[in-house]
This record gives C-alpha cells, sequence and structure tokens, in this order.
C-alpha cells in the first residue's frame, strides 16, 4: 500500500516508508519551499514574475521589421468582417465564400464580397443575417463563366452607412 490512509484525522504512513526518513516528519509536516532555501534568496517562483511586454496584446511577427501600428479611429466602426470559407464547388462549378463580422448584431448594413484576380474584379453582395454576437454575410456563389482557373483573393467588406469594415483576403483556388 503507499500514500496515507484518508477519513480519519489521524495521519496513517504508508507500508512502503522510504529509509531515512524520521517519525516525527510523518506527524509534522513542513513546508517544501523552505527546504532549498539557504541564503534566504526569494521563495517566490522566477516563473510568477511579469514581464511588462508580455500584455497578450497582438505584435508583429519577430523579425518581420514591421511595428504595429494602431488604427486611426477604432471607435469609428468597431467591427471586424471575416471570411470564413472560399473554395471551388465542383458540383455547381461555382467559386464559393461566405463570412461573418464580429463586434455588432446591426444587420441593416451590406455585406459585399469581392474575388479578384490581376486586373479582374468581380463582387457579389449578400444578406446579412443577425446571430447571438455577430452578423452572418449569407454565402455568395461567382459561376465559372465569371471566374477563370487560378488563385482568386476574397474579401468581405460590410457597410452600414457611411462606416465599414474589410476583411484580410482569403485565397481560393479555381481549377
Amino acid at each position: 500500500m503507499s500514500g496515507c490512509s484518508g477519513g480519519d484525522g489521524d495521519p496513517t504512513p504508508s507500508a512502503t516508508r522510504t529509509t531515512g526518513a524520521s517519525s516525527s516528519s510523518a506527524s509534522s509536516p513542513t513546508p517544501t519551499s523552505a527546504a532549498g532555501t539557504e541564503s534566504g534568496a526569494s521563495e517566490a517562483p522566477a516563473s510568477e514574475a511579469t514581464d511588462p511586454a508580455d500584455d497578450d496584446t497582438p505584435g508583429a511577427f519577430p523579425g518581420t521589421g514591421e511595428t504595429v501600428q494602431p488604427d486611426a479611429d477604432p471607435s469609428a466602426f468597431p467591427a471586424t468582417a471575416v471570411v470564413t470559407f472560399a473554395g471551388w464547388d465542383a458540383g455547381t462549378k461555382t467559386l464559393q465564400a461566405g463570412g461573418l463580422v464580429s463586434g455588432t448584431t446591426n444587420t441593416s448594413g451590406t455585406c459585399t464580397f469581392t474575388a479578384k484576380k490581376g486586373g479582374t474584379t468581380r463582387t457579389a453582395e449578400s444578406a446579412a443575417q443577425a446571430s447571438a454576437s455577430s452578423v452572418n454575410c449569407a454565402q455568395v456563389s461567382f459561376p465559372a463563366a465569371q471566374v477563370s482557373s487560378g488563385t482568386w483573393s476574397v474579401t468581405l467588406q460590410y457597410s452600414v452607412g457611411s462606416a465599414s469594415t474589410t476583411s484580410d483576403p482569403m485565397t481560393a483556388e479555381v481549377p
């Protein structure tokens, strides 16, 4: 049997005690952090030290030379558009895309998907649909007659009045 029995208030040493342990150590616990401290050094673990630069704020990828620039006026439209999928549907022979806008539930805006390849630009609008914490932009389809083979870059712009937000591009391959 290893460990101590539980349930009653008296600790019971295990049957496999290690040699060199005194009987007084079994009945009187000693702090383990003080055992290795001889010079009066701080007992706080080094992992608890906080770095002022570690504030969970996203920054530029190390080594890119880029600096993080805040939005000129982040309160102008506090929402973020995201293309959630963009890809070729072989069954319907269409380039399809869909997305959402986080940070708002205002469905009075317009969802506009833009697909670009070289100098060619195609756009399609879709309905804004409310969800619990965001706006879903309904799926759009660009027929094969409108999109040639190659890599297309798809973005989503959500506009409410004069305010808007545009997603980062997502690429999709058209065969």
